[in-house]
């Protein structure tokens, strides 16, 4: 649903983004989820992936990153129990890879096709799919800087930066602060966040 005023955009409604209660058609929770995915393969197979989980009506958020097995076991299942009504993912397209002769950092956190495989035959029919272009979302470090400008101090006395140093803002939830060491995990918090 797109939602116009004096002619410009206002708000822009998906599957995973309402809130609204006139415009919920059920009481399922509808999670919006952005999954990212290590291009390298672990030793054993398996793959890496960021995963930012979020519940806009009832404001449940997860952040989290995992190791998964050459069959994306933990992925399968974390997905069948919050069954999403909206993936946020890159997309690739073909015209990236000519393009580049060497590994650019945008291309990182793309689905592999045998994760897309798995994702399309688990995921309900009605969930929708958000291929963002590799200009869109933040990678890592523009997901630090969104932060120190999403979380400012409400205090003009209070600490700025806390004693981390990691340069954020005393006001971002330790939790988060801690996720944000895996590139995968910042950049699918990132990717929520755009």
């Amino acid at each position: 649903m797109i939602e116009y005023g004096h002619s410009e955009l206002k708000k822009v409604y998906t599957n995973g983004t309402l809130v609204d209660a006139q415009l919920l058609t059920d009481d399922e929770a509808g999670h919006c989820i952005a999954i990212c995915e290590d291009e390298a393969e672990l030793p054993d197979g398996g793959k890496e992936f960021g995963v930012c989980v979020l519940d806009c009506a009832t404001s449940q958020f997860n952040l989290s990153a995992l190791e998964d097995d050459v069959c994306r076991t933990k992925l399968e299942t974390l997905m069948r129990q919050v069954r999403p009504k909206e993936v946020l993912f890159t997309k690739v397209y073909l015209i990236s890879y000519i393009l580049w002769f060497e590994p650019d950092e945008n291309l990182q956190g793309s689905l592999s096709v045998s994760t897309t495989r798995l994702l399309k035959s688990i995921l309900p029919s009605e969930c929708l799919w958000t291929g963002l272009r590799t200009v869109q979302g933040f990678n890592q470090e523009e997901t630090i800087e969104e932060l120190r400008k999403l979380y400012v101090s409400s205090n003009e006395g209070d600490s700025m930066e806390d004693d981390d140093g990691s340069g954020l803002p005393s006001s971002v939830p330790q939790p988060i602060r801690e996720m944000l060491s895996s590139k995968l995990a910042a950049q699918s918090l990132g990717n929520m966040v755009w």
